[in-house]
């Protein structure tokens, strides 16, 4: 990773960005959990407790955090009591479910809960607690030294952390909490007092306080404002007690001042901390050359900073869709997509949103769509891209499998500026390489006709990753596409990006067959065919899909429209039309689970010269009917159009040469021919 985020750190310094350079142990509070401030007054107890605003951004707040959960002035702690019983579980639980409806509590049964529940802090936490308040808060201190007057609230607070009773501290907390539920409803109370699962949830407390003005600072403790003049001061401290050593210059050619030191973590959405580089000499394997820790690669402290200060910079919420994207519902696994064009533009575009797709498309009022996306990147990058040669766009991706804490790059690509909008508009052409598919789905509980989508890269990853067994009503994810995969697709060409593609066209024929051949006919029996809504977006993907992967490997719609595959699948379309109107009057209604079309589907893929003979007998009683319909009875006109069609489509059959065995692209030619629809049918 180091090598992305050096480059990373050479544009951003190039386009004149900016960004803070936060010391490594000065680390950002997490999100994940409860969080509630705790208020001590000028004796170290508790006078008030406080929990933030939904919309309040907890990670804007820092901690000083050296060894792991040793860290002030937020740290971690457990709820205050536990039960295992499975009546008192219900009970708290419907008290939370009261609060959230700002219902009364019943403190009398309140009391009783806690009277009957174990307490759950044993020494182990209070000893933790008891570091966090010593030893973390003098680190903070004694790097501060002398603190200016506008920013005495946080010598306050050290004080009176000072003179926190540990023993007290539960006791404290309890009360505070028992009086808040007579002034706020607040149904996180609940989960700060009790823990009901196996799997503790951690609350994260905060230190402040309340009488700063009073006291003659300009902000309370954890101010943006302060926590800046404590970042200088600690990258000072730090500076002036760090040794050179032995090394000259570091891997990059710097000053090697404080080389020798663990190499910082970055807190990153979704995978958390992120280590810029581990080779410990705790792992045996790591030994193999005899060159570990620091020594295998020396950074001096000025490098690691900008690396870790660009790595911020770069994931930081507010650039998300644009410089990052969570790939993990795409992928399983917890992964990040970065992208950022080497130059500076006006505003940051959205090439991660590129990549990777919206997910809040009510946060996107100009469209989430592939297509709105790529228009904004256009535009934005037609500034840099043109008379340029070095203009670049760079991409890498974070992943970090279930469990373990190492962090892998398991992409890093570049491209031109001009090269990406090029693949976009090629992107678009080719997810248009279809013909008119319109899938039946629900839309506010009201059955309607929706257009194919253009998928994001990742979001063929995720079509090609399922597999759809018992006739398309279940979807199992596999393995056998990864990000790589996505986005060679969308920025490469050439032999590779061939194979590729006929790789996953195989891989929707054997794997998306059945679930799209059901589409198929609930679209001719004008039904929806219902789907895990987990994946119902994938019906709207695959189409365009198959038209994509035949454009990359020069098959357009122009030409397969008239091919012997596409026509085999409209002609069964077709007959299923046939078959569905010849039920409705024939059989008073009575439709089989298979019309006779979508039946000898699976035949056709397959040997197709068998399949049509099969339906050259099948079909003639519902052409026979056909023929005898006449006057004003219901759907003749409807009925006469489809035995035009069908005979158009069996004189083309007839000149051309119908394949014996078909190849995939065969298949994905007629599975596109089964789907299409005529306007009139819609």
């Amino acid at each position: 990773m180091l090598n992305e985020l050096r480059d990373l750190t050479r544009s951003l310094s190039a386009s004149g960005v900016e960004f803070t350079d936060w010391h490594q142990n000065f680390k950002k509070c997490p999100k994940s959990g409860m969080t509630c401030f705790i208020y001590l007054n000028e004796r170290g107890d508790i006078e008030g407790i406080k929990f933030p605003e939904p919309n309040f951004d907890i990670t804007t707040i820092r901690k000083w955090e050296k060894s792991n959960g040793c860290s002030f002035p937020a740290f971690n702690v457990s709820p205050l009591f536990k039960t295992d019983d499975k009546e008192m579980i219900k009970e708290i639980s419907q008290i939370k479910k009261n609060l959230q409806k700002s219902k009364p509590i019943d403190v009398l049964k309140l009391n009783e809960l806690i009277n009957n529940c174990h307490i759950n802090w044993d020494e182990t936490t209070l000893s933790n607690i008891g570091r966090c308040l010593s030893r973390a808060r003098i680190e903070i201190k004694e790097q501060l030294i002398d603190v200016p007057h506008k920013y005495s609230s946080i010598q306050i607070l050290f004080e009176r952390a000072k003179n926190i009773e540990v023993k007290a501290f539960h006791e404290q907390i309890k009360h505070q909490l028992l009086q808040q539920r007579s002034r706020t409803i607040n149904s996180n109370l609940i989960d700060i007092l009790f823990q009901t699962s196996k799997t503790a949830k951690k609350v994260q407390v905060i230190f402040e306080i309340s009488d700063w003005a009073v006291m003659g600072a300009s902000y309370p403790p954890n101010h943006p404002n302060i926590q800046r003049w404590m970042n200088d001061r600690m990258i000072h401290f730090s500076s002036e007690n760090r040794s050179i050593g032995t090394i000259d210059k570091d891997a990059f050619n710097r000053s090697s001042d404080g080389w020798e030191e663990k190499l910082p973590s970055v807190r990153v959405p979704i995978l958390g901390n992120v280590f810029l580089r581990a080779m410990s000499s705790e792992s045996p394997c790591q030994r193999r050359y005899g060159m570990v820790d620091a020594f295998s690669f020396p950074i001096g402290s000025s490098v690691r900073q900008e690396m870790k200060g660009s790595l911020e910079w770069l994931s930081d919420e507010t650039r998300k869709n644009k410089t990052w994207i969570d790939l993990t519902r795409q992928v399983e696994n917890a992964t990040i997509l970065f992208a950022y064009p080497t130059k500076k533009t006006e505003t940051v575009p959205e090439l991660a949103g590129l990549m990777g797709g919206i997910e809040n498309a009510a946060a996107d009022p100009d469209g989430s769509t592939f297509s709105a996306i790529a228009s904004r990147v256009t535009q934005t990058l037609r500034g840099i891209s043109t008379g340029a040669s070095d203009n670049e766009i760079r991409i890498f991706v974070l992943s970090k499998r279930p469990g373990d804490a190492r962090t892998k790059v398991i992409v890093s690509r570049r491209y031109k500026a001009e090269h990406t909008i090029e693949s976009a508009e090629q992107w678009q052409a080719g997810c248009r390489n279809i013909p008119n598919i319109k899938i039946r789905q629900f839309e506010d509980k009201t059955p309607a006709w929706k257009e194919c989508l253009v998928p994001f890269p990742a979001e063929v990853v995720w079509c090609l990753n399922t597999v759809w067994r018992r006739q398309g009503t279940y979807a199992e994810r596999i393995y056998g596409f990864s990000v790589n995969d996505a986005l060679s697709l969308l920025l490469d060409d050439g032999n590779e990006v061939i194979r590729l593609s006929l790789r996953a066209i195989d891989a929707i024929v054997r794997n998306c067959t059945s679930l799209l051949l059901a589409i198929g006919q609930g679209n001719t029996c004008f039904s929806v065919f219902k789907m895990n809504k987990k994946f119902e977006k994938q019906a709207l993907l695959l189409p365009s899909i198959l038209g994509l992967l035949l454009y990359k490997n020069g098959i357009e719609k122009g030409g397969f429209m008239n091919s012997p595959a596409y026509l085999v699948g409209r002609f069964l379309s077709l007959a299923d039309d046939l078959h569905l109107k010849y039920c409705q009057h024939v059989r008073k209604g009575s439709i089989p689970p298979q019309l006779v079309g979508n039946a000898l589907m699976p035949t056709a893929l397959e040997t197709p010269e068998k399949a049509l003979s099969m339906l050259s007998q099948r079909i003639l009683p519902y052409q026979a009917w056909a023929k005898t319909l006449s006057g004003d009875e219901k759907d003749v006109g409807l009925v006469k159009s489809f035995l035009g069609k069908i005979g158009a489509v069996t004189s083309q059959i007839n000149e051309s040469q119908i394949p014996h065995m078909c190849s995939d692209t065969d298949k994905a030619q007629m599975l596109l021919g089964y789907l299409a629809r005529s306007e009139k049918s819609e």
